[in-house]
């Protein structure tokens, strides 16, 4: 029977305890209902701390949130921000012009094989110029004036995505108009990568639009591909240690992991 709440599998979850399966169906009841009720693009407000892909990498969610802020003093997010800021997990799509397209796509069903909803998930930039096939056999390849053309016309300064393993755990793209970031150090324990947060100050404020408008003007004088963000938005962060890993027998796994 369960009978935790949030408070207290976050507590034990901490601990690397598994949760009772009575509990466990409730928490995923629970977050089902919420995104049931939340659009395709979920507006959010800057401050906010964008992930990239964590692949179950539990210990090294505990060092994420250490670096880049513990709940719920921190909001993390995989959305679009103030309006600037476009969060995907893979990429574009030629079917796909438009946010407000996106918007319309009906994501209560398995990700299909083919088509937008597809594309979002599993397309990857490239250093190319419009698109290409995608070795994955899913999604597309796409490029630098595909990148340029979206965020113009929807008004984007940036698009945001994970998807692809990045040794310094990101990676700024077709002229700085879109960034993988990627949040599993080491990854698969054999990867010797390091991993990212990416942080988005108050996008918003008067007073850092009028710093980062300063900063971006003395960027353009130097280089012609300026953007607001840089790597001082990025905080990198390293793989938790073998011998940190709390011990645990298998014996008590539930058997809804077997």
């Amino acid at each position: 029977m369960a009978v935790g709440n949030p408070d207290s599998w976050n507590a034990q979850l901490r601990e690397c305890k598994y949760l009772p399966e009575e509990d466990m169906k409730m928490l995923c009841e629970q977050v089902r209902a919420i995104m049931m009720e939340e659009s395709n693009v979920q507006p959010v407000s800057s401050p906010v701390t964008v992930c990239g892909d964590i692949h179950g990498q539990f210990y090294d969610l505990l060092e994420l949130f250490r670096v880049g802020g513990d709940l719920p003093d921190t909001s993390y997010i995989f959305m679009i921000i103030d309006g600037r800021v476009l969060c995907i997990h893979g990429g574009l799509s030629p079917e796909l012009r438009t946010i407000d397209q996106i918007r319309t796509i009906m994501r209560m069903q398995e990700v299909p094989h083919e088509g937008p909803f597809c594309d979002l998930m599993w397309s990857d930039p490239e250093d190319i110029e419009t698109w290409n096939v995608s070795p994955r056999g899913a999604g597309w390849l796409f490029g630098r004036q595909v990148t340029k053309e979206f965020n113009h016309l929807n008004g984007l300064e940036l698009i945001a995505r994970a998807h692809q393993l990045v040794q310094e755990g990101f990676k700024m793209m077709h002229d700085k108009n879109i960034v993988t970031v990627w949040s599993a150090p080491n990854y698969c324990y054999r990867c010797g990568n390091v991993a990212s947060v990416f942080q988005v100050d108050d996008l918003l404020d008067a007073s850092n639009l009028e710093k980062e408008a300063k900063e971006t003007t003395e960027a353009i004088k130097e280089e012609d591909n300026a953007t607001r963000f840089g790597p001082s938005h990025f905080k990198i962060f390293d793989a938790v240690p073998d011998q940190e890993h709390m011990a645990f027998s298998r014996s008590s796994a539930s058997q809804y992991f077997l």
